[in-house]
């Protein structure tokens, strides 16, 4: 590899040629990938999609993630929802080392408030440390070793950056949408942001909906 963070086609190499690096993001990380780039299967049925892209990974329930024509990575999820989740490769990848699995992020409000988005970050990664314990390893060590396998950044400090760019890439014009339909009636595919706040949400910051919402205003 080259001196710094590897390219996208070398980490496409470097994993696709080790099948239990491969399954180890698979399971730690909700992303496996592929052995080549292909066509999406959402599709032939009148989906009409803001730009063109290949599909690279899926993740566990069938979501694919793209490699969209301006360079950026999309995701078509399995429940429907299409939208941009980072600029590259290496920057997807080392949001899920800290993340593990994008859907958990993916409400809007919290990055509303930057005091709502550091508290869940933090929880998130307290819980998966405690949960990790349980079963007799180390988070910290366990995902510090697959960043340095991908010769990535590993920086559960800088978590609240990483989902920060997570948000602007997933919001930012222009938007990669999918619709169905004429301009008069067409039907567009819900975005990966949601507006729903989930009850893991609400557990981690110690919070009920009302207050999470009175702190975005």
């Amino acid at each position: 590899m080259s001196k710094g963070k590897p390219s996208r086609e070398e980490l496409l190499n470097l994993i696709r040629n080790n099948a239990e690096l491969n399954h180890r993001l698979m399971s730690e990380c909700d992303i496996y990938f592929l052995e080549q780039e292909q066509d999406t299967e959402f599709q032939g049925h009148g989906e009409i999609f803001s730009m063109e892209g290949e599909v690279f990974a899926r993740d566990g329930s069938g979501g694919e993630f793209l490699f969209l024509e301006d360079g950026s990575i999309g995701l078509i999820s399995s429940e429907g929802s299409v939208g941009r989740v980072s600029e590259s490769l290496d920057k997807l990848l080392e949001f899920l080392i800290c993340a593990g699995c994008i859907s958990d992020f993916n409400c809007k409000y919290l990055y509303c408030n930057d005091k709502l988005i550091k508290i869940f970050c933090e929880k998130y990664i307290e819980k998966q440390r405690a949960n990790c314990q349980i079963e007799g390893f180390s988070w910290d060590e366990s995902r510090a070793s697959l960043a340095k396998e991908l010769s990535l950044d590993f920086s559960p400090n800088s978590f609240y950056e990483l989902a920060m760019d997570f948000y602007k890439s997933a919001t930012r014009e222009s938007l990669f949408t999918c619709r169905f339909g004429s301009d008069d009636d067409a039907y567009v595919c819900d975005g990966i942001m949601s507006d729903i706040i989930g009850l893991w949400t609400k557990e981690l910051v110690g919070m009920s909906e009302e207050e999470i919402l009175a702190m975005t205003k």
